[in-house]
């Protein structure tokens, strides 16, 4: 039996990223499964205390997940494991991206969708009880140090096309909540020009209606699912589709024994897809609304979406009882502070629910990546500092990077804090008839338990 270790690398202490389980993983461990049975591999995932892990489990091969804001954790991780003499695999959004940011200390970098990677990955391993050189050559989709140290990239993987060809990621090496998640596709149509996500599946794809319907069934009865979030980009990007998983829900008797929340675009917000979110229970609406001022609000999403559609949208769902949450882009290169406020006007007079504010950051494989490297602000050399892509700014304002060319690090400082206060006060009031009210004293302890220890260092 082969013992693998799966190292997810986040904050741990980030009550954000330890909010749900790591499905990417979960979808990896379970195409392993299908492959070479139960009983071929014994796997453990953490996401603490590393070297504790390897001293205790002494796994033979360490997988590893990362984003990029992350990918120096991953590094160390890596370099804690080289010690051990263990091989190590890293995936992600982040070496997709940046496959020449693979780390010394890393055997393997996984580009793109893994489920069929790691299998062949694995098939080596199983065979030959380590990663040959001669034969990674064969396999799609990866990147690896040759034997004088270059980086070696071998062909692109070609995307999984039929989603249902996959396994049900497996969640039984994860804490599970009542509250939990699933994904239904893969990309969006759209492009923002800030957002990985899209990019990083690329186009887009679908899990069946029926395939969806059976994983919400086993959730609710195998998991005590009380509240389920789907995490696409788009939930209702296949309109028949989506009508269809509603259809089915009612047939399999879940509707009104678990409550939905979604993500949709504000111009995809019509009275039947309001129907049929009411119908399949969904009470809690996302959205990246992004400005509250037209000219920003098309830099930042592309034509095709206006502000007006973003206020429609939001009155839309709330008058038919779906509660609007949206989040917010501050900071592009040229938005003027009074274009900054226009947002908070926006956020103040729309009637939304809960809300979120960010500073535009860049992220690799997006056009603002590729315009903040052209400003010199980031790089894609190894040692780059990758924990200033935190997107969540006010942990440490002040080694964000900053895109604006006309507002101070100051200036943006302020009109954030500026946005916080009014977030702080309105979430509160709001949170009190929010669906997700139930999860509010397991996020409070996290989050207050986050910003002391952040405090004390």
């Amino acid at each position: 039996m082969i013992k693998f270790l799966w190292i997810n690398a986040i904050n741990s202490a980030s009550e954000v990223e330890t909010r749900y389980p790591n499905l990417g993983i979960g979808y990896l461990i379970a195409s392993l499964k299908r492959t070479f049975g139960d009983d071929a591999f014994l796997f453990q995932v953490v996401d603490t205390e590393i070297e504790a892990s390897l001293e205790s489990f002494r796994p033979d091969v360490v997988g590893i997940s990362a984003v990029s804001q992350n990918y120096g954790r991953a590094i160390c991780c890596a370099e804690i494991v080289q010690c051990f003499g263990i091989p190590v695999l890293i995936g992600g959004v982040h070496i997709s991206f940046l496959p020449e940011t693979l780390s010394p200390a890393m055997t393997v970098g996984c580009i793109g969708e893994g489920e069929e990677t790691i299998v062949e990955l694995m098939q080596i391993f199983t065979e030959t009880g380590s990663f040959e050189l001669e034969r990674l050559a064969g396999i799609a989709g990866i990147i690896y140090h040759n034997d004088g140290g270059i980086l070696t990239k071998t062909v692109p993987r070609p995307l999984q096309m039929n989603l249902d060809s996959l396994s049900v990621p497996d969640r039984n090496y994860f804490k599970e909540s009542t509250h939990t998640y699933l994904f239904t596709s893969r990309g969006c149509p759209y492009r923002c020009s800030f957002c990985a996500s899209s990019r990083f599946w690329d186009k887009v794809r679908f899990f069946s209606a029926e395939r969806v319907v059976n994983e919400v069934v086993r959730l609710v009865e195998d998991y005590g699912a009380t509240f389920i979030s789907f995490f696409d980009d788009l939930f209702v990007a296949d309109k028949k589709r989506f009508f269809k998983i509603a259809e089915l829900l009612e047939q399999k008797n879940i509707v009104g024994r678990v409550k939905f929340s979604c993500s949709l675009r504000a111009n995809t917000v019509t009275d039947e897809i309001v129907a049929g979110l009411k119908r399949m229970g969904v009470v809690s609406v996302g959205m990246g609304l992004e400005s509250g001022n037209q000219r920003v609000l098309t830099c930042l999403k592309g034509s095709g979406i206006t502000v007006e559609q973003n206020r429609r949208a939001v009155s839309m769902l709330r008058s038919n009882g779906i509660m609007a949450n949206a989040s917010f882009v501050i900071g592009s290169p040229d938005e003027t502070e009074c274009e900054i406020m226009d947002t908070l006007n926006f956020i103040k007079s729309s009637g939304m629910g809960l809300f979120d504010v960010y500073v535009l950051t860049p992220f690799p494989g997006t056009p603002v990546w590729e315009l903040a490297k052209a400003k010199g602000l980031v790089s894609d050399d190894l040692n780059m500092d990758w924990s200033r892509l935190n997107v969540n700014f006010e942990v440490s304002p002040d080694k964000a990077i900053i895109l604006s060319d006309i507002l101070s690090r100051d200036k943006i400082v302020r009109l954030y804090g500026k946005f916080r206060r009014y977030r702080f006060i309105h979430n509160v009031l709001t949170i009190w008839r929010h669906p997700m009210l139930s999860d509010l004293p397991r996020y409070a302890y996290k989050i207050l338990r986050e910003k002391l220890q952040r405090n004390w260092q």
